[in-house]
């Protein structure tokens, strides 16, 4: 396919619109980029030890948190008017990484140490930099910065466990709709990436129990959500798994209450119910899942790794007997192979189901 075909096929999907456009410029080879990217970082890097320096001083919180602004500010103007330029843009990230570090120090000398109020503060001020900074690198990190800043606060709130399906539903909402992730794409596919970190992220700390170590949750005898928090949250995103796939068929024209869409939710439901038992497993499989759609092999593959990673972890803890999770692991296979025949032994939707 050529690109102006590819082009007239995306404007026909609303994809895309206006005149398609001029081929630009080859972009220099990797190595010159990735030494212009050092360079850049070794120069912001002496920029950081003096802003580090000066805290080290006693900076006071409000003339932190309003020196982090500048920074971001021109981090913000180096984006925004040196865009293309490795360097510069290399640069720009380190600095505004910096006033990003100046802003958290400040917040926390302003309220007078951490909590939940600290957490929510610093993540509405990565939300901000999101729609403001328009770099992709940028807005992937900010994103992640304001869904961990999310989770961190809801476990200093005793509620453990509730924000991975919150991030799960912000998954779902970027990537299962292709005229977000496409049309809008220069805002939301960053966004989608930094929610799969953000993901991954609170997943490991819940499931290494490194929150309390690290950040002094206090869901630790907290009442009754503090202790079953994790089940609800597996459940949530249990369910937003089940959800997804359903909506996924329904985008590929199975009509509803048709034998396929009933085997599809039947397939589904099971699924989930297996990943009840297994802390991160709905979350790797929803990036999978996402990432299929989405046709992005950086998904798939992320979604691969990361559900190796969270089956690995299941059987090697020590939850159960390693025949009891044998059993349940022979079993769950046994059940995605079923799964498996099943559908490919189901009729194909007629073309006019599939094209509706």
């Amino acid at each position: 396919m050529s690109a102006a075909e590819l082009w007239d096929r995306l404007l026909e999907a609303g994809l895309v619109e206006g005149a398609r456009p001029e081929p630009g410029e080859a972009p220099p080879p990797w190595y010159v980029r990735a030494m212009l990217g050092i360079a850049g970082w070794i120069a912001a890097g002496f920029l950081i030890g003096f802003l580090g320096i000066a805290m080290a001083l006693g900076t006071h919180g409000a003339a932190a948190s309003g020196v982090g602004a500048l920074c971001c500010a021109a981090a913000f103007a180096l984006f925004r008017h040196f865009a293309g330029q490795d360097f510069v843009e290399q640069l720009a990230l380190a600095v505004s990484l910096a006033g990003q570090a100046l802003i958290a120090y400040g917040l926390h000398e302003i309220l007078h140490g951490g909590g939940a109020g600290l957490y929510f503060a610093f993540a509405v001020v990565e939300a901000l930099l999101v729609l403001a900074i328009p770099n992709f690198l940028h807005r992937v990190l900010a994103a992640a910065g304001a869904g961990g800043a999310l989770a961190l606060a809801l476990g200093d709130l005793a509620l453990p466990g509730i924000a991975s399906p919150i991030l799960c539903a912000a998954l779902a909402l970027v990537w299962i709709e292709p005229k977000v992730w496409a049309r809008r794409g220069l805002l939301w596919r960053p966004i989608g990436y930094g929610a799969v970190l953000a993901l991954l992220l609170t997943e490991t700390f819940r499931l290494f129990d490194l929150g309390n170590e690290l950040f002094g949750w206090r869901d630790q005898g907290r009442g009754w959500m503090a202790l079953h928090g994790p089940l609800i949250g597996r459940v949530a995103a249990a369910a937003i798994l089940v959800f997804v796939a359903l909506s996924l068929a329904r985008r590929e024209g199975v009509a509803r209450g048709s034998r396929l869409f009933v085997a599809v939710a039947a397939a589904a439901l099971l699924t989930a119910l297996v990943t009840i038992g297994a802390p991160g497993l709905a979350s790797a499989l929803l990036i999978l899942l996402l990432g299929f759609a989405a046709g992005s092999r950086l998904l798939m593959a992320v979604g691969i790794l990361s559900l190796l990673g969270f089956v690995s972890h299941f059987y090697y803890s020590l939850h159960a007997t390693l025949l009891e999770k044998s059993g349940l692991m022979a079993l769950a296979a046994l059940l995605l192979i079923g799964i498996h025949l099943a559908l490919r032994r189901m009729p194909a939707p007629p073309p006019e189901a599939a094209n509706a």
